[in-house]
């Protein structure tokens, strides 16, 4: 089953054990408490049949309460009874329809059942809510439709999707969901190991149980992630670079010299020499990002025409490549490019920017002109939502 959130338990279970106790004093008639949190505990240690009997014995004893019709419909959900959950939570609705654990429920159910319509609505007005928790669990959840629903094209399926996920992290970032949705969506719809490498390792961080509910849920998720995503993007980050024409023969020591040598002459003004100081350092060590870069401005200082931006741009590029964290690199790529008029490459290099820093508005307006320059005006209006949503138009509140 699509897990939105870390836990599937609404914050309704948090409060039966001060039920229990009170009756346990001696407080307060029959009212199904005890049989609710017999329920509880049952659903914690997933005996699902159990804990629908216990449920429905508390509902008998109070037919009018919410949280035994929410525990009731998740229980039945994860036993893959539709029509009993989607029963249940008509009951809660009833009886609270404004409640965020039974809109965040009927959210769900309309999602198994595909009916991502509803689903869609239902979790976009939680996205508004004021509690910055509801709200970003209800964008991770819209992130999760969207890649389900495929009603758009794939890259703004994927954009949307991005945004959501971003969104829903900049409102809580221990959001452990976000994370890992945001990584699955960086390993397989954009290609950027290192930013779902990044990912994946928050949420494991996140996601480690504290407690018997959490471990029941996210086990297997979070072994997975240990296990195989993150030992895996660590692999594929090392054979890339392994791969690189002239990885095999490097040599970091005269890739040093080379580079203190180039130094010493830009210093002294002499940009020439030390751009072919620069091209020597980086082809004794094609993996030294700092000769990377170094030679791209040095070319781009010595030859500022076409020819010679053309050239800076390749080895701003490799430069990117070896260090994708670097968001000043890959903003002066992605404006390298716009001037060059490789408007693809440029949108390529700003989304990357966004990658690394995602609240960044300069990464994000550059994106969005070079998306608007490829004719891409869908994902350039998605990606404007989003920078709108992380710096809203001066008056929109």
């Amino acid at each position: 089953m699509t897990s939105f959130s870390l836990s599937s338990a609404p914050r309704c279970v948090f409060i039966a054990a001060a039920l229990v106790a009170a009756l346990a004093a001696g407080c307060g008639p029959d009212d199904g408490s005890a049989e609710y949190e017999s329920g509880v505990a049952a659903y914690e240690t997933r005996d699902l049949e159990r804990a629908v009997k216990r449920f429905r014995e508390s509902l008998d004893l109070a037919p009018d309460r919410v949280d035994a019709w929410v525990m009731l419909s998740r229980a039945c959900l994860d036993l893959g009874d539709m029509a009993a959950a989607k029963e249940a939570v008509s009951r809660a609705a009833e009886l609270a329809p404004g409640d965020v654990d039974v809109v965040e429920l009927s959210a769900q159910l309309a999602y198994h059942a595909k009916d991502f319509k509803k689903a869609m609505s239902l979790y976009s007005d939680l996205a508004k809510s004021q509690d910055a928790a509801v709200s970003s669990r209800a964008y991770c959840a819209l992130a999760v439709v969207e890649m389900a629903a495929g009603t758009s094209g794939a890259d703004e399926r994927r954009d949307r999707a991005r945004t959501f996920l971003l969104a829903a992290v900049k409102l809580d970032g221990r959001n452990a969901a976000a994370r890992y949705h945001l990584g699955l969506l960086y390993c397989n719809s954009f290609a950027y190991p290192e930013a779902a490498l990044d990912q994946f390792g928050i949420f494991a961080n996140l996601a480690e149980p504290s407690d018997g509910l959490q471990k029941v849920v996210d086990s297997n998720r979070l072994k997975k992630v240990k296990e195989q995503y993150i030992p895996g993007l660590r692999a594929n980050i090392d054979r890339a670079n392994a791969q690189r024409p002239g990885a095999d023969r490097r040599d970091s020591a005269k890739s040093a010299a080379a580079l203190k040598a180039a130094d010493d002459a830009w210093k002294k003004g002499r940009f020439k020499d030390a751009r072919a100081k620069y091209a020597e350092a980086y082809s004794a060590d094609v993996l030294n990002y700092q000769a990377a870069l170094a030679l791209a401005e040095a070319t781009r200082k010595v030859d500022p025409s076409n020819g010679g931006l053309a050239e800076a741009f390749k080895h701003y590029k490799a430069a990117s490549q070896l260090r994708p964290s670097s968001r000043d690199t890959l903003m002066t790529l992605g404006d390298l490019a716009m001037k060059l008029g490789r408007h693809a490459a440029a949108a390529e290099a700003y989304s990357r920017a966004v990658a690394a820093r995602p609240y960044d508005i300069s990464a994000i307006d550059g994106l969005v002109r070079a998306l608007r320059k490829c004719g891409n005006a869908k994902s350039a209006a998605i990606y404007q939502n989003y920078r709108d949503f992380v710096s809203p138009p001066k008056g929109s509140r």
